[in-house]
Parts: C-alpha cells; sequence; structure tokens
C-alpha cells in the first residue's frame, strides 16, 4: 500500500557492517577513520552530504588545547572555572592530556592548523572567504572518500536497536522514504546538539537533538539537559538568518543599545570582545539578553579601515547583500551549544555495551558553561578515541565468535510493525509539521532561554502538553512530514527535560540562570541531573558530582 509518497510495502533493507558511526561532523568523521584504520568494515552516516549540515561546517576553526603559549595546567584551570565546578574531572584530564596529540593526527590527516594563543587554529588562505570549519573537514572526508569506508547519506535513523543488552545497530529510513535496518557489532554516536529547536540559534538546521533521543529511547541516562549555551553576538536583523559573528573582531568596532550606552564600558570588557568571548560568554550573554529586552542592541563596524574587509572574518560578511560596512546592525544572543548529554567513559564508551559516543551529544566536559574553542577540541579527542575503542570492541566480538548473520526472522517482523507504525495513518484533525515546528521554536526560545523562572517553566510545560497532543495527531502524508513528525517528537522530549530540570534546579550556575535563585548554590547544587525514561515518562534525579 502507498499514500502520499510513503510506502508500507516495502520490504526492510538490511546492511550488516563492523563499526556504524551515526552523524558525520569532526568528531563522526575522525571515528570512521580510525576505526578504518584497523581494516575492519565501517559505515557512516549523514543526514546530509557527508560533513555537511554539521554544525563542524560552521566552525570557526579554533581548538583550544596547550601548546608552547598555553601550559595543560591553564588549560585545565580556564576549564574547570567556566564549568563551574560541574565538570566531570576524568573526561577533563583526558581532554587536557590528548588535545596536542588530537591536533598532530588532524594535521596527519591533512587539516591545515597552526599553533595560535591558546591552541590551535585552522589556515586559511589568503583573501579567502570561506569559512574555516569547511577547510578543517575537506581533508577528512576526502580521505574518506578514497577509503573503504562506506559513505551513506540521506539517512534517518529513528532508532537504535538494542537486545540483550547490547547494541546491535539502528533502524531508519533513507530520503526517498526506504527503510534501513543496519546490523553493527558497534556503533558510535555523534549527533551533535540540539540548538535548532530554538527560535533564535546559529546553529545548522539539522541539529535537532537527535542523538539525546536516540539514547534516551535505547534506555541511556541523559545529564544536565538543563545547561545551554548562548553566544552574544548573532545577527538579529530580522530579514537575515541567525548567524553568528566570527571572531576576531576588530579593534574599531562599536558596540551599543538602543539608548546610545557603550556595552564595551558598561559590561566592562577593558575593550576586549575577543577575549570575552571565549572566557565570559555566559556573563556576556546574560548581559546582552538583558539589554535586548528594553530595546535594541547593535554592532557598528563602519570605522572599519576598507583593507581590513578584504580579510577574514569581514570578507565572509562582504558576501551578504546587507550592507554591513555601511550602518550599524542587530546583535543579540542566540543559542549555540549544549553541555548536557550522553555520560561516557575515558575510552568513549557508553553504559550499553558496544555504544560509543563522541561530540556534542556527550556529557561531562563543560560542566555548566563551555569554554571557547573546547568543542573542537572535544570533537577531535573523543572521536579519536571512539573510533578506535568501537573498533577494538568489534575485533572482541569476532573473536569470541559470536554470530554475526542477518537479523532474524523475528527480528524483521518486529522492526516491520515498527515501521508501519511510524507510517500509520490516523483519523481526525491535524496540523502541518512546519507549523508545529515554528510553535515549538518559540515556545524553547520564550521559556527555556537565556532567563528562567518558575512561573514561566510552569508555563512552557502547559504549554509543551498541548503542542505534543497535536503532534500526535499529524498523518505523514508525505516523506517531509514523516521526516517532521520524527524530529518534532525528538525535540518535545528534549525540551520536556530542559524545562523540568530547569525547574528543579534552583540557583544559577554557568550557563543557567534563574531570575528567582540568582546566586550560585555549592552547598545544595554541586551535582549533575540525571534523564532517563522509565516505560515511556521522563524521571529526573541528582547524583553527587562525580570525580
Amino acid at each position: 500500500m502507498r499514500y502520499g509518497g510513503l510506502k508500507t510495502d516495502d520490504p526492510v533493507e538490511q546492511i550488516t557492517t563492523d563499526v556504524l558511526v551515526i552523524g558525520s561532523g569532526l568528531a563522526g568523521l575522525l571515528s570512521a577513520l580510525e576505526a578504518y584504520r584497523t581494516g575492519l568494515r565501517v559505515l557512516i552516516l549523514g543526514k546530509f552530504a557527508i560533513g555537511m549540515g554539521t554544525n563542524t561546517s560552521l566552525a570557526n576553526g579554533a581548538f583550544t588545547a596547550s601548546n608552547s603559549h598555553f601550559p595543560p595546567e591553564d588549560h585545565l584551570q580556564a576549564t574547570l572555572n567556566s564549568g563551574k565546578n560541574l565538570n566531570h574531572c576524568g573526561l577533563v584530564t583526558t581532554l587536557i592530556k590528548k588535545g596536542p596529540k588530537a591536533i598532530e593526527k588532524l594535521k596527519d590527516y591533512g587539516a591545515p592548523l597552526r599553533e595560535k594563543g591558546m591552541g590551535y587554529i585552522t589556515e586559511r588562505p589568503e583573501k579567502s572567504s570561506q569559512l574555516p570549519g569547511v577547510l578543517l573537514i575537506k581533508p577528512l572526508v576526502e580521505r574518506l572518500k578514497n577509503s573503504s569506508v562506506t559513505l551513506l547519506p540521506g539517512l534517518i535513523i529513528f532508532d537504535l536497536i538494542v537486545e540483550e543488552g547490547e547494541i546491535r545497530g539502528a533502524f531508519g529510513f533513507s530520503k526517498d522514504g526506504k527503510p534501513f535496518l543496519i546490523q553493527s557489532r558497534s556503533v558510535v554516536l555523534c549527533t551533535g546538539g540540539a540548538g535548532a529547536i530554538y527560535r533564535r540559534n546559529d546553529n545548522q538546521k539539522s541539529i535537532l537533538g537527535d542523538g539525546y533521543a536516540l539514547a534516551l529511547r535505547a534506555g541511556l541516562p541523559l545529564f544536565d539537559l538543563e545547561f545551554v549555551q548562548f553566544y552574544p553576538f548573532v545577527l538579529g536583523e530580522p530579514r537575515l538568518s541567525s548567524f553568528l559573528l566570527y571572531p576576531p573582531y576588530p579593534k574599531e568596532v562599536r558596540f551599543f543599545s538602543e539608548k546610545g550606552e557603550n556595552l564595551i564600558e558598561k559590561f566592562n570588557l577593558q575593550d576586549d570582545l575577543n577575549r570575552a568571548i571565549v572566557v565570559r560568554r555566559d556573563h556576556l550573554s546574560l548581559d546582552l539578553y538583558k539589554v535586548t529586552q528594553n530595546g535594541d542592541a547593535f554592532f557598528d563596524l563602519t570605522q572599519v579601515p576598507k583593507e581590513k574587509w578584504d580579510d577574514y572574518p569581514l570578507n565572509f560578511l562582504k558576501k551578504s547583500k546587507f550592507p554591513f560596512c555601511e550602518r550599524a546592525f542587530l546583535v543579540s544572543p542566540a543559542v549555540h551549544f549544549f553541555m548536557g548529554g550522553v555520560e561516557i567513559n575515558e575510552k568513549g564508551a557508553t553504559s550499553i555495551p558496544g555504544l560509543f559516543a563522541a561530540g556534542e551529544v556527550v556529557w561531562g566536559i563543560h560542566g555548566a558553561n563551555r569554554l571557547g574553542g573546547n568543542a573542537l577540541t572535544e570533537c577531535a579527542v573523543f572521536g579519536i578515541l571512539s573510533g578506535q575503542s568501537a573498533a577494538e570492541y568489534a575485533v572482541e566480538k569476532e573473536r569470541e565468535q559470536k554470530p554475526f548473520h542477518l537479523f532474524s526472522e523475528d527480528l524483521m517482523k518486529k522492526w516491520e510493525r515498527k515501521m508501519r507504525s511510524y507510517l500509520r495513518k490516523k483519523r481526525g484533525t491535524f496540523d502541518r509539521p512546519i507549523d508545529l515546528f515554528r510553535d515549538l521554536k518559540d515556545l524553547a526560545w520564550r521559556y527555556a532561554g537565556p532567563v528562567r523562572e518558575e512561573e514561566t517553566l510552569r508555563e512552557g510545560l502547559d504549554r509543551l502538553v498541548s503542542i505534543e497532543k497535536r503532534v500526535d495527531r499529524i498523518y505523514p502524508a508525505t516523506l517531509k512530514d514523516l521526516f517532521k513528525k520524527r524530529e518534532l517528537e525528538n525535540g518535545i522530549l528534549l525540551l520536556k527535560a530542559i524545562l523540568n530540570g530547569s525547574l528543579l534546579r534552583t540557583e544559577s550556575r554557568g550557563s543557567f540562570f534563574r531570575q528567582d535563585f540568582p546566586d550560585q548554590d555549592d552547598t545544595n547544587w554541586l551535582k549533575n541531573t540525571c534523564y532517563q525514561l522509565e516505560k515511556g515518562e521522563l524521571e529526573i534525579t541528582h547524583r553527587l558530582l562525580k570525580r
């Protein structure tokens, strides 16, 4: 039977591999390359073209890591200071220790990195306006294309397959609606964060929390989802996309409020926006958000000499039709990064045997707020470690001579029933998924934004129930509807966690600010929030900080 472009009678296609990597940002690319070095069969998936549609491709290409000018102990202290001592110290130690080696491995793979300041930056050809993130991943993607790794773009994973307590693979649909069952000895989850569930964000549109939802439904706990980082300087012009204004910022920049206040002076930035964006991102975002609640804030680059507009990042702005060099423009904070996520050990392993994770989907390193430049370093260090660990696990399973054939007939029938449940037609009224997505994004920004308090958090939860009921009535008449419905379900699950976790944490810490509890409370809240699904219901507990 077929309807609306969806097929309910197609057989489920089966694929077998040794290592499956879900996600193709920096962490995923490195995981696949490291697993491939062992000679195993490796499959890497992406929602779009491999490497593209990821936050890595939008990145400014900066890695915070110890170098000849920045000792490891300084990196450690800066990371803990930013995280307000809510970091997992074992993972932080691994990041600090293995960061420089990960940089060297990236260089070996062809990434154009050079030492600068508190780490390394992606080098650009002179006068190039191409984003550093694209230059960073290009040589890695080329390496994969020239290897025996199987690249499968355009596949959307709906579920991880866990049987008898072990990972067995994943289930999903291709962009043309064909269902896939992928059997794998090990799986690496590198799906990124969830910034795009917010109306104001600087993420790729595809970064919608897929990995968090996959992990929760597979039985894994998630931690500290209430900690969401906001980036202060994001374009706020209504007719333009909300992209991040990349540093370094020229010394001639003016930053002022609608009332004419000099915000560099007001925020006590000592004329150094570039330093503040690395080490004071949380305070700066909060201060600017408060200003924008009573009026607009502006960046003004009109005093920048003409010759500087030929250099990055100003030459990137020149590609826009907006006259950035001729008049001031609106800026305001937007969601940038999620500190919470999946728990792993120092080798990238989760608590489900055979399942590993790396990148923004992982919790622990950043604590209550991420130090600028640590995101790409985390992707590099734990992408490499997870790929190596997943390969080792797959080899060990092979040595144990575990059966590794196509899925059993019973399992196939189970997932065929699952496929039909996703495509089932429902009676009654329904909303367009695109309209519901707009409502969900608005709700996230309004009720789980930079400033939170009990009354609005409870109101947000009430409104979320209404959206959830409307999503449940969606009849996926097209493939686009099918994928949007799943994304909506994922976003609702994640936002329900963020709102409830925010309601329970009665303090302010790092990127997290409760207007009704404005002080940091180490006596009662030096602990982590744990989110888990029990019989389909979200349960939230707390545990003492893991050292």
